[in-house]
């Protein structure tokens, strides 16, 4: 388990890919929280496990690494990686508390809940985050059906049998223990922010 630090306020975003979890946490840093993406930390090593591909950050690879990575550093190494960042940030600066956005394992969520933190799932259709997601893609992805869309997801969302279950991720899991549910279907980026702006103002500690 990573290491406790006292007097920790955090928040945690889960979500599937495309459903805005970045924008949520853009706006969480904005009103003064250190944040860390658990996805960058992943993707950014992905770029170089599945360099020699086409698309070294598709969702099945980001999968991959996931899982080598847990396997080989731990269940919890992006956890840690986010917390030894936060300490080092909070040395010289005074935020509200730690973000972490694209929670995806059962340890995370544990963490969250066993500091009294709060988990919030940002909830989209399947149709509307394959559209984002082919519209926006970022580089080192590519475009996909929405079958295999959903396909790359389903490592995601039920841990493989062939693999031990604390290294995977589970984002049901995430999903079934959040304690706040943001709707995120729209295209009007001004509703989007007013909603979730209305839900920052509430969190409470």
């Amino acid at each position: 388990m990573a290491e406790d630090i006292s007097d920790l306020n955090i928040i945690g975003i889960g979500g599937l890919p495309r459903s805005g979890k970045d924008m949520l946490a853009e706006l969480f840093i904005g009103s003064g929280y250190f944040g860390v993406s658990l996805g960058d930390i992943v993707r950014n090593i992905s770029r170089t496990r599945h360099a020699g591909k086409p698309d070294p950050i598709s969702l099945a690879n980001n999968t991959e690494t996931s899982n080598w990575l847990r396997q080989t550093k731990g269940p919890d190494f992006a956890l840690k990686e986010a917390l030894d960042l936060f300490t080092k940030a909070s040395k010289n600066n005074n935020y509200k508390g730690l973000l972490v956005w694209s929670i995806r394992a059962p340890i995370e969520v544990d963490f969250i809940i066993e500091h009294n933190g709060h988990l919030i799932w940002v909830e989209s259709t399947d149709e509307v985050r394959h559209n984002r997601a082919n519209h926006n893609l970022r580089k080192g992805e590519a475009v996909v059906s929405l079958a295999e869309f959903k396909r790359q997801e389903d490592e995601q969302w039920v841990p493989r049998p062939d693999l031990p279950e604390d290294i995977q991720m589970n984002v049901s899991y995430v999903k079934n223990h959040a304690n706040m549910i943001l709707e995120n279907n729209s295209d009007n980026l001004n509703e989007f922010k007013n909603i979730a702006q209305n839900l920052i103002k509430e969190i409470k500690f």
